[in-house]
């Protein structure tokens, strides 16, 4: 069994994986998406009348948003699980008084 701390420790630990978990999950979609929409474009400019670079649009776009990810998937992972967990346990204590 388990005490309280080292659940505590392992809940940490386990929400910090899967938040980094779930950034590396965007940035590798960003990756496939990107690469396939730049070839989508130059083969327009190629083969078209089209010379306008649209893919930037989504580029910098999903960037942005691929950015704040990484920000509060790996920066402030720890920051995020920790008031996670006083949540939690903020809810667990008002819980046991109405039961």
């Amino acid at each position: 069994m388990l005490s309280a701390e080292k659940y505590r420790q392992a809940e940490f630990g386990y929400t910090l994986a899967e938040m980094r978990r779930g950034f590396k999950i965007h940035a590798a979609v960003y990756a496939i998406v990107m690469t396939g929409l730049i070839v989508v474009n130059g083969l327009l400019i190629a083969y078209s009348d089209t010379n306008f670079p649209w893919v930037i649009f989504p580029l910098v776009g999903w960037g942005i948003g691929l950015t704040f990810h990484y920000f509060f998937g790996y920066r402030h992972a720890g920051d995020e699980a920790r008031d996670r967990q006083l949540r939690v346990e903020d809810y667990a204590e008002r819980t046991k008084e109405l039961v």
